[in-house]
This record gives structure tokens, C-alpha cells and sequence, in this order.
């Protein structure tokens, strides 16, 4: 084995993770300041190392492979400006601290592009076609994004949303036209943007993949792969950490393991003006400032002055619409009340879109119908969920009806308290609906 290459590349991590710069390491100087994490992982390791090896020569192979293993703790570590080396919890503290920025900003803003799969007329041609926005966030739940036409300085269209009330406003002001909308559901999360990402980047498959040079100075690349739960097509996310201020930079989706935008075979390919399809294939969040300092004015949700001013009400879901959807997964599920009474399971409504349309069953088919017309009303949370975010006392509503059969009209598959009235109503397993005593209910409820 060459020693010297292994000793190389660990003193090539230690280096990328505490940034380049003309001030020389002092290897033993850091050994002495962190003595205290060395030997807490020397401790972790010896026993294990003792059973494992059988002879001199093996012995100075597992001595490498500590080193370089915990030349991997330390670069993890030191990138993450953690003061804990070689704890088990240590990346989940040292990304908790990482995270800690978003949660704590008042205003953020970022540059978020989409990359594009763009299939020529005739089929034979693709190029990539990339769309910027500009995206910024106010606390509490206050989102304001910008699209500039490529090619063009002027704004071609603004949406600024409050995810909190569930109100957004669309301005387009080469028409002087403004669109008001109520919402039932919002993409945003009203708690802030990147939150999502505390999810992933506590997770324990997250590796370090390497760094990145950028316009800003070096990144070191974190990823998460994994498999998608709703058909197990491979995914990945990809974090860039600045490896000087350890803050969130950047966030790819894909990661550069599925989509590299840099290495695509088709993007030098020239574009056309007709084409087929266009498919998506990643998008980028970059140059996130945590510290930006934005006028209340963006996020106003009040027309400008002289706009035109289109005002939506959001649909609503009725009592009869939600329990004629409970009936119609009741149908396609073999005539039984599924377990949940929001939605079919996602892989097998996935199984049925993959069916041709004469292939289908007419259950099968009334359920894609009927997913597909709330899904275009915004109803993402189906009749069920809107019915009781919108009708009953919250924590009221309550389900029995996993297994029952349709058609029972003694018994009860769920009931809830509505709001106003302060009535109980029961849903019956043939579909009817009546007034009840909390008495009579099969289970106590609260006052």
C-alpha cells in the first residue's frame, strides 16, 4: 500500500474542509486544541480494532484505514465548524446548527432555475431551456416571486403569497392586470422556505460528495439519494455548504448524480421555435442571502393602482361531494371502505393511470375522474380533507370505516361536529347522512 498517498489525501480533506487560503495548517497544533475528540475516537475504536486483527502486516492496514476513517470524521467535522468529533449524533448537531440560520431569518432571498428537456417537432432534437425566477420570503409565511421572460429585463409576471392566510395576488404589468385568489392549499410552507430541508439533511445516508468552485468561492457538496416512495424511481438532493461562512448556499433537485447541468450532452444544442414536449429535469435554489433586507411594500397584497383586478373565490368541498367520494373509493376498493378516508393509496392510482383507457374498470376509472377534477380545482387534500378543514370543529371528525362494507345502513363509518350548527352528523355505510346524540355515537366524544 502507498502510505504516503493515503497521508496525502487525508491532509487533501482536512484542507477542503477548513478552505484553502494562504495560512499554513499546523497539524500538531490542532491535535493538541482537539486532543479531547482524538481520544475519545482512538477509544471507540481500539476495541474493535484489537479483535479484528490477526497479523503484524493486517495490523498496518487497519492503522491506515482508522486514519483515513477518522480523517473523515474530522473533515466532517471541521467542515461544519463542529466541536464535537467522532459522537455518533455529530453531523445531526452540526447540520442542526447549519439549519438553525433558516429558521431564525426574517427575510431570504434566492435565485431558483428550472432546466428543461425541450424534444424538437418532428422528434429528432433536443436542447435544454432554463426559466429563472427571483424568489424572496418575509416572516411570517410571506413569499414574492418574480419571472423574468429570458432574453428580456422587464417582469413578465409576479405572484406574492401568504401562506398563512392562504391568499396570493398575480400582477402582470404589461397588462396592467392583477388576479386575487383565495387558496385552499399553498406549495409554500408557512413556517418558511428550506425547512424541507432539515428533513434530509438530518438523515443518516447524507454523504459528502466533494466540493464545487463557484463564483462566490468554494462549496463542499453534501447529497442525499435515496428511492422515491411513490414509485421508486432513484432521486437525490444536493446542499451546498460555503466552506468558509458554513451556510446553505444552494440546493439541487436532482442532485449531480441523476442531472448534471454542466455536463448535459444537449445543452450547447441550438433551440427551435416549434416543438413536441418538454420535460422537466432539475431545478437549482442558489445565491440564498439569509440577511436580506426587503421592503414591506413586495409583499403587499393590495392591486397596484390602475390594474384591472380579477378577485377568485376558492372552491369548497360540500357534505354530499365528500361522501360521494367516500363511496367511490368504497367502489374501486372491492366495495370496502379503505383504511383512510382521504385517498387511495398513491402507488395504486399510479398503477391505475399506467392502465390504457379500455383497460381500465369503470371504478377505476370514475376514481381517476373524479382525483383529477379536485386536483385542477386546487383541491389537493381531496373532498374529504377540505370538508373538514373547512365545515367541522377541529379534531372532531372521526373514521371507522376501515374494512366495512358499502351498502350497511346500521353502521357508522365516520362522524364529526360542524361548525355554526355545533351538530354531530354520522355517515353511514350506505351513504347516508343524519343528525346524532354524541350519546349515541360508538365512541365518546369531548364537550
Amino acid at each position: 500500500m502507498n502510505t504516503d498517498k493515503r497521508d496525502n489525501e487525508l491532509e487533501r480533506l482536512i484542507h477542503t474542509a477548513i478552505g484553502r487560503d494562504s495560512t499554513p495548517f499546523d497539524f500538531q497544533r490542532w491535535k493538541q486544541e482537539h486532543q479531547g475528540e482524538i481520544t475519545e475516537f482512538q477509544s471507540q475504536t481500539q476495541h474493535s480494532e484489537s479483535q479484528a486483527i490477526a497479523s503484524t502486516g493486517r495490523r498496518i492496514t487497519m492503522i491506515r484505514t482508522l486514519k483515513f476513517a477518522a480523517a473523515a470524521v474530522i473533515f466532517i467535522g471541521v467542515c461544519l465548524g463542529l466541536p464535537h468529533l467522532g459522537r455518533r449524533d455529530s453531523k445531526n448537531v452540526a447540520f442542526a446548527q447549519i439549519l438553525e440560520q433558516i429558521d431564525q431569518a426574517k427575510a431570504i432571498t434566492w435565485r431558483l432555475t428550472f432546466y428543461n428537456h425541450v424534444t424538437s417537432k418532428d422528434g429528432r432534437r433536443t436542447w435544454v431551456e432554463t426559466e429563472t425566477r427571483e424568489v424572496a420570503y418575509r416572516a411570517p409565511g410571506l413569499y414574492r416571486e418574480v419571472l423574468h421572460p429570458t432574453g428580456h429585463g422587464q417582469i413578465e409576471h409576479t405572484t406574492i403569497t401568504d401562506a398563512v392566510n392562504l391568499k396570493s395576488l398575480s400582477l402582470v404589468p404589461a397588462e396592467n392586470r392583477a388576479s386575487v385568489h383565495e387558496l385552499a392549499v399553498t406549495t409554500e410552507d408557512p413556517r418558511g422556505p428550506f425547512r424541507w430541508a432539515r428533513e434530509h439533511m438530518s438523515k443518516p445516508d447524507l454523504e459528502w460528495v466533494g466540493t464545487r468552485t463557484t463564483a462566490n468561492g468554494e462549496v463542499n457538496v453534501f447529497r442525499r439519494a435515496f428511492k422515491q416512495p411513490s414509485d421508486g424511481q432513484d432521486w437525490s438532493y444536493d446542499f451546498w455548504i460555503d466552506a468558509k461562512t458554513k451556510r446553505l448556499v444552494a440546493v439541487q433537485a436532482p442532485g449531480a448524480d441523476i442531472y448534471d447541468p454542466e455536463t448535459d450532452p444537449a445543452r450547447n444544442n441550438p433551440t427551435e421555435k416549434d416543438w413536441s414536449t418538454m420535460t422537466p429535469a432539475c431545478y437549482l435554489q442558489y445565491d440564498i442571502d439569509f440577511d436580506a433586507e426587503l421592503d414591506d411594500s413586495l409583499f403587499s397584497l393590495e392591486p397596484p393602482p390602475g390594474y384591472t383586478v380579477q378577485t377568485e373565490q376558492r372552491a369548497r368541498v360540500t357534505e354530499k361531494e365528500m361522501v360521494d367520494y367516500l363511496g367511490i373509493m368504497a367502489e374501486y376498493n372491492d366495495r370496502t371502505f379503505p383504511d383512510r378516508p382521504y385517498s387511495i393509496d398513491s402507488d395504486k392510482l399510479n398503477e391505475i393511470y399506467d392502465k390504457a383507457k379500455e383497460d381500465r374498470t369503470p371504478a377505476e376509472q370514475k376514481l381517476l375522474d373524479t382525483v383529477d377534477h379536485y386536483k385542477m380545482a386546487s383541491l389537493n387534500m381531496m373532498p374529504t380533507g377540505h370538508f373538514i378543514e373547512d365545515h367541522t370543529v377541529k379534531d372532531t371528525f372521526r373514521y371507522l370505516g376501515k374494512g366495512v362494507k358499502l351498502g350497511d345502513g346500521n353502521r357508522i363509518i365516520c362522524w364529526y361536529k360542524l361548525k355554526g350548527t355545533g351538530a354531530y352528523r354520522a355517515v353511514y355505510a350506505d351513504l347516508s347522512v343524519k343528525d346524532v346524540a354524541p350519546a349515541d355515537l360508538p365512541l365518546p366524544v369531548g364537550p
